[in-house]
């Protein structure tokens, strides 16, 4: 599912948080159990039109609790006369952390697209859901609705009878209420082979780490805050200050914030959280994928896959930005006689000169070329000379 474009790393968007009707918040028809293939089907179809609409060449998936939206995207790609999908997509899945804290705490889980399904599942079994203390399944979320005290479900706006009517219901209820154990799910993560699985921490958004009272649970908040790659945030300064960049606002926490980093820079992203295929325009509440709240577009400059996101994680200064057009694009369409988009090589018409080689060549470029790469013999030397010829150099 890796769209690879022959310009490497260049600057696209990425909605590294969007959800799939497998989501129990998704707003929308849903994919339910035992329904109609064809049905799913015509759903996915419909995922898959808005995820090549989209403006954002990589998206991951974050449903709560489940991977069903992966393998229902993975299913219905590999069936005869599927719609061709033309973005890079990541599994993933969004979390609700036991916490020292009075709301909630979300935590998402990135993973390649080239997991192996059994690898999910076990890394769902990994987690241990708190009351239960079972493995996170559907079984385990319907155990947990049943068990908890009516107070408990009053506190969340449910009722004992809405849990009695079916295992539907009761799925619902446990989802709302349901929480990880931290360290089952830090371990989890550890557990995953060869790095395929990346930690990814909401900070000031929705139910972020950041409402954590660090002075008075530093322990808690500290292993989460070193142990995670990537942090959601749309806050300029606290951006600069994940990636160890000084700004008037940061200047006098910055330096305490990295220690507290391992002064290891991070690589901030700013997901739609879209429940939605389409949004409405205008209406915050109700983002489709791609839309980005208050134009806070997630851009990396890297390749669409995960060797990329990896990359942008170890450079995440150079290589991300927050906002609507990185600086770098904004460059480019206020000159644009000054970069060059492609070269092409054709032999001359009616040219008697022997040989045939370089003719039909056809090379698109990076307007942050900075090297010519290659095997001895493979043009490298020819193309800067040709670069040189045309540009008068």
């Amino acid at each position: 599912m890796t769209n690879r474009l022959e310009r490497g790393s260049e600057w696209r968007q990425w909605d590294l948080h969007i959800h799939t009707p497998a989501s129990f918040h998704w707003k929308g028809v849903r994919f339910n159990e035992g329904e109609d293939p064809c049905k799913t089907a015509a759903i996915v179809d419909e995922m898959i039109a808005a995820l090549n609409a989209a403006q954002p060449a990589v998206f991951a998936l974050m449903d709560y609790w489940t991977f069903d939206g992966w393998f229902a995207l993975k299913r219905r790609l590999s069936e005869p006369g599927a719609p061709k999908l033309m973005k890079t997509v990541f599994p993933g899945i969004e979390l609700r952390l036991a916490a020292p804290m009075s709301s909630r705490l979300n935590a998402h889980v990135i993973f390649s697209d080239e997991t192996e399904d059994q690898i999910l599942h076990d890394f769902k079994s990994a987690l241990q859901i708190e009351i239960v203390s079972r493995p996170l399944s559907n079984a385990s979320l319907v155990a947990l609705a049943r068990k908890v005290s009516e107070d408990k479900l009053r506190f969340h706006g449910f009722k004992k009878q809405d849990i009695d009517i079916n295992d539907r219901n009761a799925l619902h209820v446990g989802s709302s209420i349901a929480e990880i154990n931290c360290d089952s799910y830090k371990e989890a993560i550890k557990k995953v082979p060869d790095d395929l699985a990346i930690g990814f921490m909401p900070f000031d958004t929705s139910d972020g780490l950041s409402k954590v009272k660090w002075q008075e649970h530093y322990a808690f908040f500290l292993g989460l805050f070193k142990s995670s790659p990537i942090f959601e945030s749309r806050d300029a300064d606290l951006r600069k200050a994940f990636i160890n960049e000084k700004t008037e606002g940061n200047a006098k926490w910055i330096r305490s914030f990295q220690e507290g980093l391992g002064n290891i820079p991070r690589l901030v992203v700013s997901g739609s959280d879209a429940h939605c295929f389409i949004g409405v325009d205008g209406d915050n509440d109700k983002r489709g994928y791609g839309d980005f709240p208050s134009g806070k577009a997630t851009w990396i400059k890297a390749d669409p896959s995960f060797s990329g996101l990896r990359q942008a994680i170890m450079e995440p200064a150079k290589r991300s930005f927050i906002g609507e057009t990185p600086p770098k694009l904004l460059e480019i369409s206020r000159n644009k006689t000054f970069f060059i988009d492609t070269v092409e090589v054709a032999k001359s018409f009616g040219s008697t000169t022997p040989g045939m080689w370089l003719d039909g060549s056809k090379v698109p470029l990076s307007p942050d070329l900075v090297a010519i790469i290659g095997k001895k013999g493979s043009g490298k030397s020819a193309l800067a000379d040709v670069i040189a010829l045309l540009g008068n150099s």
